[in-house]
C-alpha cells in the first residue's frame, strides 16, 4: 500500500472516529462523547463542550484529505461535500447496521428497542393538571414485540406531586426491521392545587434526565432521556 493510499484510510479512520463518538449509545440520549464530557448547566442553560472534540477531529481528517495528491486537482468544496453527504452517512449508516445485525444475531428481546426522539411537559388547563408524554420508539430487530410504557419523573417532580412512576395506558408493538412506534398519551393528576402548580413551574425539572421504562411480562428495559425536550 502506497503511502497516498495510506494517509487516505488514516484521515478517513479520524473521520469515523469523529462519527463514532457522537454515536448515542443503546438506551441513553447521551453520545459516546457526552459520557466522557458531560454538558455543563449554568441557570437555565446548557452548554455542550463534547461538540468540540468532534468538530477538531473532523477538521484534522478533511483538511488531511485535502492535502493527499490523489486530491491535488480536486476542488476543496467537492470533496468537502462528497465527504458530509455521502462518506459520513454511509459511515453513520454502518454503525446502524452493525447494531441491527447484533439483535438479529442475539434475538434479546426487548433490548431492541431504543427511543429515537422523546418530549415530556406539562400541561394546565382550567382544574386539570396533566403530563403530556410523547415519544418515537425504533425496533432494532427482527420480530414482533408487544410492551408497555412507564414514565419516571425527575425528583424534583417526584418530591411535589408525591409519585415517581406513571404507567401510560396504552399497549403498544414494533414489527422490527428499524420500524417506529409512536407514542402520545396524557396523564390527568388529580390534587394538584395552586400552590403545587405554582412549585412545579418555579423548579427547573426540564433540565433533569427523565427515565422510561418499557416491558412486557417477561422482561422490561430502562431508557434514560438527558435532554428532554420540553417545549
Amino acid at each position: 500500500m502506497d503511502t497516498d493510499n495510506k494517509k487516505l484510510f488514516k484521515y478517513l479512520g479520524i473521520i469515523f472516529i469523529s462519527v463514532f463518538i457522537c454515536y448515542r449509545l443503546p438506551h441513553s440520549s447521551y453520545s459516546i462523547i457526552e459520557y466522557i464530557i458531560r454538558p455543563i448547566r449554568i441557570n437555565y442553560t446548557t452548554i455542550y463542550l463534547a461538540g468540540l472534540i468532534p468538530l477538531v477531529l473532523f477538521i484534522i481528517g478533511i483538511k488531511g484529505l485535502f492535502k493527499l495528491k490523489r486530491n491535488e486537482k480536486k476542488s476543496k468544496f467537492f470533496i468537502f461535500i462528497v465527504t458530509v453527504f455521502v462518506i459520513i452517512p454511509i459511515m453513520k449508516w454502518s454503525l446502524g447496521f452493525v447494531r441491527s445485525s447484533y439483535h438479529f444475531i442475539i434475538k434479546d428481546g426487548l433490548n431492541s428497542l431504543d427511543i429515537t426522539d422523546s418530549k415530556v411537559n406539562l400541561g394546565s388547563n382550567n382544574n386539570d393538571f396533566s403530563i403530556n408524554v410523547n415519544m418515537e420508539i425504533i425496533d432494532y430487530s427482527s420480530s414482533n414485540k408487544d410492551f408497555k410504557v412507564k414514565v419516571y419523573l425527575p425528583k424534583s417532580l417526584t418530591d411535589i406531586l408525591g409519585e415517581e412512576v406513571y404507567d401510560l395506558e396504552g399497549s403498544y408493538n414494533t414489527y422490527g426491521h428499524k420500524g417506529k412506534t409512536y407514542v402520545n398519551e396524557k396523564i390527568v393528576l388529580k390534587n394538584v392545587n395552586e400552590e403545587m402548580r405554582g412549585e412545579i413551574f418555579e423548579t427547573m425539572w426540564h433540565f433533569d434526565p427523565i427515565k422510561y421504562e418499557l416491558y412486557d411480562s417477561d422482561q422490561s428495559i430502562k431508557i434514560v432521556d438527558y435532554r428532554n425536550k420540553f417545549l
